[in-house]
């Protein structure tokens, strides 16, 4: 403690007053959280589920969505609280996620267990394309979570 009060006295007045109001620009609700089973970002909760991501509006009490990826699911969350409408872009980069995580996993499966060369050769080719979509897609939702 006493520490930190030795540094406030070598820093310049007017940068710790500049310091001191970034911090208070700062909404400390839009940081996400982990409580228990659940994320909670502003009034927004996301859920794991068998299926994916439940996404629930705690000013409306009620479910708003339903995601495959935690990714998809924050930024839900993030575009809910601050009253952006890109739900429809979400989705779309959620269904592709899902769609070449899935493929991946029957890729890797056809690596394991076939016999055949131009099948396990072509499946690793498939394999890096769907994971390479797959990081495209989270990198595009993303955007939407620092934003």
């Amino acid at each position: 403690m006493k520490d930190s009060f030795w540094l406030c006295e070598m820093i310049d007045p007017y940068t710790l007053q500049q310091l001191k109001e970034l911090i208070d620009k700062v909404d400390i609700t839009a940081f996400p959280y982990e409580k228990g089973n659940s994320i909670r970002i502003g009034h927004v909760v996301i859920r794991k589920s068998k299926r994916g991501y439940l996404i629930y509006d705690c000013k409306e009490n009620k479910r708003v969505a339903e995601t495959y990826s935690k990714t998809a699911a924050v930024a839900w969350a993030k575009c809910t609280i601050k009253d952006k409408k890109h739900f429809d872009q979400i989705r779309k980069l959620d269904d592709e996620i899902a769609k070449h995580h899935t493929d991946s996993l029957f890729y890797k499966n056809t690596i394991e267990k076939t016999d055949s060369d131009v099948k396990r050769e072509t499946a690793e080719f498939r394999l890096d394309i769907s994971l390479a979509k797959t990081q495209e897609a989270k990198a595009n939702l993303m955007r939407f979570v620092f934003v």
